[in-house]
């Protein structure tokens, strides 16, 4: 009986909240939106697993097949712009962008009496007088307001191409495991990604089918591991297959280089990958660990991915780039998935194995807590079984064995050992703080290691 008292009191404690979180005076004066505007979640960004792993795959079409389409640069095609400017009642599309809000799951935008929905920082809506005036408030996941009073940055009148919202220029070091992002084009129910490498076409994605307001991001399976000179473009189609919308501009933000060898690298799953609050992909710099780090570390985190994931990938991704530190940030989606800590470990040594016949000097990190409210309350991953904090103690009692090691336990749990309701949203991923705490760690472990091998 004695063992079935975890799951019987998490079973309580579920019915118990389930009466909160729909007490509708915790939302009282806090709506943006009327009662009759439905409002969905979107699936989790930032989980790239199980049954969300299918809504990110698309058809990858060969380099020949690409190369016989049309992949002229900065093409305006005429028959498209004046096509998207016609539609129905002499209504004309506006794309409004805006600046991330952190925390924020989603945007509310009211525009002629029309409510709108952006799970990403940007909208195109159908407008007939483009003077309008347009509100956007950034809510919570529970339909709160953060910001009632949202600036837009940037309002373009029937936009041709789709606009990339990825920040490889503000990215000390490009990712090796690339998100596409973008702000979801009006007419396009699906994308052709184009990714291009010293001028010439590297990769081409045709994505599937999403809803438009959760239609903003693509994760590439695929690592971008060689040298080169980069940037990568879109172009919207519609259901039939035609093409709605000209290829995205090639700009800075959409650019980045890939140079070897890299003194500092770090291996991890969606905590290191980047992004937050859940709709967040981790081409955004707020949500990453390494924009609150001085030094220049590269990213090598791939969403999803357990201790057994990066082993099977070292070879490839780590030696690809030679560091000389790196650091291992994993087990999160070992021990909230059944996999016990004897394994995470058994992995663990293995990958300090493989740093040591190459010279690479790992350290390991203390993998982040989670807490289960939270992440029963968002629903996008499955509950933690309840043994869960006994397994990630047993793989941080490894990792604070070992010679280098960095411990972030104590800054992002609460009393309870959970990672701490103000650093997280779904319970799962820190958002901007709890980066920030990673990444202020990880610069001050920098700081002893340069100053000890100049002494």
């Amino acid at each position: 009986m004695i063992k079935f008292l975890p799951v019987i009191l998490a079973i309580f404690l579920s019915l118990s909240n389930f009466q909160f979180f729909n007490d509708d005076k915790n939302l009282e004066n806090k709506k943006f939106f009327s009662d009759s505007v439905e409002i969905k979640n979107p699936r989790n960004h930032l989980t790239q697993d199980s049954n969300n792993r299918h809504e990110v795959t698309a058809q990858v079409l060969s380099v020949g097949e690409a190369y016989s389409k049309n992949v002229t640069i900065n093409h305006t095609d005429e028959k498209i712009s004046k096509e998207n400017s016609n539609t129905a009642n002499a209504e004309k599309i506006l794309r409004l962008t805006w600046k991330v809000v952190p925390y924020a799951v989603k945007y509310a935008i009211s525009a002629e009496g029309k409510d709108f929905v952006s799970y990403t920082n940007g909208i195109e809506i159908p407008v007939r007088n483009v003077s309008s005036e347009i509100k956007v408030a950034a809510l919570d996941y529970d339909d709160n307001i953060i910001d009632d009073d949202v600036v837009v940055t940037a309002v373009t009148e029937n936009p041709v191409a789709p606009l990339l919202t990825t920040e490889f220029d503000k990215m000390k070091l490009s990712p090796t495991y690339l998100v596409y992002s973008w702000i979801p084009t009006f007419y396009a129910d699906h994308y052709e990604i184009q990714l291009f490498k010293d001028g010439e076409l590297y990769r081409d994605y045709l994505t599937h089918f999403h809803p438009l307001e959760d239609n903003f991001d693509f994760y590439d399976e695929k690592p971008v591991t060689e040298e080169g000179e980069y940037y990568w473009r879109i172009r919207g189609i519609a259901p039939n297959g035609k093409v709605v919308t000209d290829w995205s501009e090639i700009n800075s933000a959409g650019s980045f280089k890939v140079e070897k060898p890299v003194r500092f690298c770090a291996l991890g799953d969606s905590i290191t990958h980047g992004g937050g609050s859940i709709s967040v992909p981790p081409s955004t710099v707020i949500y990453n660990w390494q924009s609150y780090c001085k030094f220049p570390v590269k990213n090598l985190g791939k969403s999803g991915d357990t201790t057994g994931d990066m082993l099977k990938r070292f070879d490839r991704d780590i030696l690809a780039f030679s560091p000389e530190v790196l650091f291992v940030l994993a087990g999160v989606n070992d021990y909230r998935s059944d996999i016990l800590g004897w394994d995470s470990v058994r992995n663990l040594e293995e990958i300090r194995e493989k740093c040591e016949r190459h010279g690479i000097k790992p350290v390991f990190i203390t993998p982040t807590p989670i807490n289960p409210n939270l992440i029963d309350k968002v629903k996008f991953v499955e509950s933690p079984p309840y043994d869960w904090q006994e397994q990630r103690k047993y793989i941080c009692e490894w990792i604070c064995q070992q010679e280098d090691f960095i411990d972030i336990e104590n800054e992002l749990s609460d009393n309870r050992g959970y990672l701490r309701e103000d650093l997280t949203v779904d319970g799962l991923h820190p958002d901007a703080e709890g980066k920030k705490i990673i990444g202020k760690a990880v610069e001050d472990w920098l700081n002893n290691y340069l100053d000890s091998i100049k002494s």
